[in-house]
């Protein structure tokens, strides 16, 4: 099977992009080892704190530009989110239980590269650093909507690495009222 996304290759620079957007292509591997030593070196809250801003402010920009190149709108680009991520080999996301009126949605993800890296039974979550792509897309939706988005919230309720027969993240917004 070829990849589902497009890859160009800049003749004079090399970079590579897909869907307007500069991309690399790394080993699975370096990513989820550059992962668990910044987690060992930083703590686990203090690296997932990180990864969530960081997750939440890249997802945004994503799916801003992702509307803009392919003219779609509402709930269609979180959903395109989703699929990216799977084309790209992030795992394969499924949303599950959406509630679009209330910013609430359950994700289901096999096959995560920090479950398939994680050769012993994790003893957290490992695949948290999707909890901040997830809120970070969640609050593009409400602002492209003209809504103020609401508190947030994501978390991984259960991984693949722990034993499960998938991870599963819940998405809650909480209205400021």
């Amino acid at each position: 099977m070829l990849p589902s996304v497009d890859i160009n290759v800049d003749d004079v620079t090399g970079i590579w992009e897909t869907d307007g957007l500069p991309m690399l292509y790394i080993p699975r591997h370096f990513m989820v080892n550059v992962h668990k030593e910044v987690e060992g070196a930083l703590g686990l809250s203090k690296y997932r704190a990180v990864l969530h801003e960081a997750g939440a402010k890249s997802a945004y920009y994503w799916c801003r530009k992702q509307s803009e190149t392919f003219g779609m709108s509402g709930f269609r680009v979180f959903e395109h989110y989703l699929e990216r991520l799977t084309a790209r080999g992030w795992g394969q996301f499924k949303l599950e239980g959406v509630a679009e009126d209330f910013g609430n949605a359950d994700i289901a993800l096999k096959n995560s590269i920090y479950a398939l890296e994680s050769h012993v039974r994790a003893d957290h979550p490992t695949c948290y650093m999707f909890e901040g792509f997830f809120v970070g897309g969640f609050k593009y939706l409400f602002e492209e909507q003209g809504r103020e988005p609401p508190e947030i919230e994501c978390r991984e309720v259960q991984c693949e690495a722990m034993g499960f027969d998938c991870c599963r993240f819940e998405i809650r917004a909480h209205s400021s009222l």
